[in-house]
């Protein structure tokens, strides 16, 4: 059977939400008020906010997730048609409530703390993935270790599909899905869950070791960690922006990382193109509002 032409250069299948934003002085406590100084509405969701980055950098993307028939399901999937985010395979599942988080950013650092109201949707099933769509595109990129994504997974990994894995938080199924993974880029949380008492660099070594062609364990303000086939070098994030708000940082440099894959760039120039993106979107509040287009990363980077 012949392989269905490839329409996406990036599929992505993951977590979908409303962020609901503000930006405080300091944390309230109960019985406490706390005026927020600014607030933003936007979509959010590890996997989904990588395909808005993608999309604005010029790539073809496509998002697979699942919503509540409600207005904030609504709000989502018209947030990823907005961004070029092709939604065919998304799936909105009835008398369900999609998922909403309250996002307090702290008004100094940029900081950030999060209170989702957990979705009621059903996790994404098997039968609710399309064989055919998914291993069409270039690289496949996923947010959780769950049975689907890890079929989803599989079946990229034996049709020459490059598999990338945002690992924000540590389950059972993770390794399975990391031993399936070319480019594992995980938080420091992540990290420190998988393996309690190791150093970053040697989380690192450890993904790389694991099967993943590159390993990565993002460090926020101080940059990123990288092992490859040629070595372990760390990569520091850009401080010549003004920090408004952190929110989806992580996101975004997962989508210009996978952005530098796309161009066959080596692995230091991809860690250069995704902190540097990942910077600019920390100019405005939420996790998209400030994702740049390719001309203001290439300005800012200078090439």
């Amino acid at each position: 059977m012949a392989k269905m032409e490839t329409k996406f250069d990036v599929i992505g299948i993951g977590m979908s939400t409303v962020d609901n934003l503000f930006i405080v002085p300091h944390a309230p406590g109960f019985g406490q008020k706390c005026r927020a100084v600014d607030y933003s509405r936007q979509g959010g969701g590890p996997v989904a906010t990588a395909m808005v980055a993608l999309a604005r950098l010029g790539a073809k993307v496509s998002f697979i997730g699942k919503t509540g028939d409600d207005p904030d399901g609504d709000f989502i999937k018209d947030e990823l048609l907005k961004e070029g985010v092709d939604i065919s395979r998304f799936i909105t599942e009835c008398d369900a409530k999609s998922r909403v988080v309250l996002v307090l950013v702290d008004q100094y650092s940029g900081e950030r703390c999060f209170t989702p109201r957990v979705e009621t949707c059903s996790p994404l099933k098997i039968d609710e993935l399309d064989k055919d769509f998914i291993t069409s595109a270039k690289i496949l990129h996923l947010d959780d270790a769950d049975e689907a994504s890890i079929t989803a997974a599989k079946w990229a990994k034996t049709s020459g599909i490059r598999v990338v894995y945002d690992g924000g938080w540590y389950t059972e199924n993770a390794c399975e899905l990391l031993k399936l993974t070319d480019v594992a880029i995980v938080s420091k949380m992540f990290a420190s869950e998988m393996a309690p008492g190791m150093s970053f660099t040697e989380v690192t070594q450890k993904l790389f070791a694991m099967g993943s062609k590159i390993g990565i364990v993002t460090l926020g303000e101080n940059g990123c960690v990288v092992t490859h086939s040629e070595g372990t070098f760390q990569y520091p994030a850009y401080h010549q922006v003004e920090v408004v708000d952190t929110t989806g940082a992580g996101d975004v440099f997962h989508g210009a990382f996978i952005y530098g894959m796309l161009q066959n760039w080596d692995v230091k120039k991809m860690a250069e193109f995704a902190s540097a993106t990942a910077a600019l979107s920390c100019l405005k509040l939420g996790g998209r509002a400030g994702i740049p287009n390719l001309k203001e990363v290439i300005d800012l980077l200078g090439w």
